[in-house]
């Protein structure tokens, strides 16, 4: 990586990652408060499944529109906004009385975080050209997996304040994982710039050698910054969709489920926060070398297409494992699988997406994928309940990874230009 853009990446990207982790953990914390809430609340384990997938509604009808408010009032200012909002509501979560307050939660919460993630995708393209795209964003990825690497053996350590100053341990869980947002949210405003012209940390030449490698021409199919304008996109945004659906669905699948089919395995509450984030840690070390492995190689179709096809090969192990360390062993290759796809996905998928629209666009592939965080856990919640077993369910997310690798395969191409 070029001096300039490493000098970029130290600036931004660890803060970025620090929000993204604090996102990531109020997102998915549900997977931890369910052992106990879910009892609490008289909450089955297909309506759980609806609970966690309900965020995702919330995350399609807002994305678009959030995004186009992020190039009206700027990054920093919108960003601020959005995480004092999920700060208060994952909060407000701990206080339901029952399940019906917490779905509708539940979606509040994924209507705040929305403009989040396709914020950053933004973000990082007013800052770095695609040829250094994919090793950056797989830094930035690395919080998802450090959110379960870290949340998981904190999360399984707060339940254990159960009854402590007469709350119970999962409201404990939101209370004390929704307050990071609120405090990080007031932060953004200050350590979080707008845009390269506006900071004095870059020399006249360097914000010269920047507005040069990020210059883009005009795309033909720009229809201007409107909602119309970015649900009238040329169909490789939805194809791209289609194949980020089925990278969510592995997501969400592993986010949602790994702890309970841990627990289902014999795993007690004493060891499963670190059984639960022993895959993620084998997840960064995976992700960080395929995503500079791409771009040293300027290649986006195989590795993006392997990375989808040995999530589904995990998934399959996971759900056939007859032990707790086969399971493990199976999660940690999906896990592996999906967090390196995510970087090269989405250098992959913004190189032919310029012009006006580019916002709209992001959003619109990544609102539509994330509807797969809404089928992966009513599917496999369903499923679970109905064979008492979470092999169809774990079955059916690696099919479908499966079939979003030939999609990826169909959509991307093999060589990436740049500087």
């Amino acid at each position: 990586m070029q001096p300039l853009y490493r000098k970029i990446s130290l600036r931004l990207v660890p803060f970025l990652i620090l929000l993204y982790l604090v996102a990531f953990l109020d997102r998915v914390n549900i997977s931890f408060a369910a052992l106990t809430m879910n009892r609490d609340l008289h909450i089955d384990e297909s309506l759980f499944g609806v609970a966690a997938g309900v965020f995702f509604l919330g995350y399609f009808f807002f994305e678009v529109p959030s995004n186009l408010m992020l190039l009206r009032v700027g990054a920093r200012r919108w960003i601020m906004a959005l995480m004092i909002a999920w700060g208060i509501v994952s909060i407000a979560t701990a206080f339901v009385p029952g399940p019906t307050l917490y779905i509708v939660l539940r979606f509040l919460l994924g209507s705040a975080e929305a403009g989040f993630y396709p914020g950053v995708i933004l973000y990082l393209t007013f800052w770095l050209p695609p040829s250094v795209r994919s090793s950056v964003m797989a830094m930035f990825v690395t919080a998802i997996p450090l959110s379960n690497i870290i949340g998981s053996p904190v999360s399984a350590q707060i339940l254990l304040l159960n009854h402590f100053a007469g709350l119970k341990g999962w409201q404990w869980l939101f209370v004390l994982e929704g307050s990071p947002a609120i405090l990080l949210g007031l932060l953004v405003f200050f350590l979080l710039p707008d845009r390269p012209e506006l900071v004095h940390w870059l020399s006249p030449e360097e914000k010269q050698t920047l507005a040069r490698d990020l210059h883009v021409a005009p795309s033909p199919h720009s229809k201007g910054h409107s909602l119309l304008g970015a649900f009238t996109a040329q169909p490789v945004v939805y194809g791209w969709s289609f194949a980020y659906f089925c990278l969510m669905l592995g997501l969400y699948g592993l986010g949602f489920w790994i702890p309970t089919v841990l627990a289902s395995r014999g795993i007690g509450m004493t060891h499963l926060g670190w059984a639960a984030a022993l895959p993620y840690l084998a997840a960064i070390v995976g992700m960080v070398l395929w995503s500079r492995s791409s771009d040293r190689r300027r290649e986006r179709r195989a590795h993006l297409s392997i990375a989808y096809l040995a999530a589904a090969a995990g998934f399959l192990i996971a759900a056939f494992a007859p032990n707790a360390p086969v399971a493990i062993f199976g999660f940690g290759l999906a896990a592996i699988g999906i967090l390196s796809a995510m970087p090269v996905f989405w250098s992959a998928s913004t190189i032919e997406l310029a012009g006006p629209l580019v916002a709209a666009h992001i959003a619109v592939i990544n609102s539509i994928g994330n509807l797969g965080g809404f089928f992966g856990p009513v599917v496999v919640g369903r499923l679970r309940q109905t064979t008492h077993s979470y092999l169809a369910g774990l079955a059916s997310i690696a099919l479908c990874l499966a079939v979003g690798a030939l999609c990826a395969f169909a959509l991307c191409k093999p060589k990436v230009a740049g500087p």
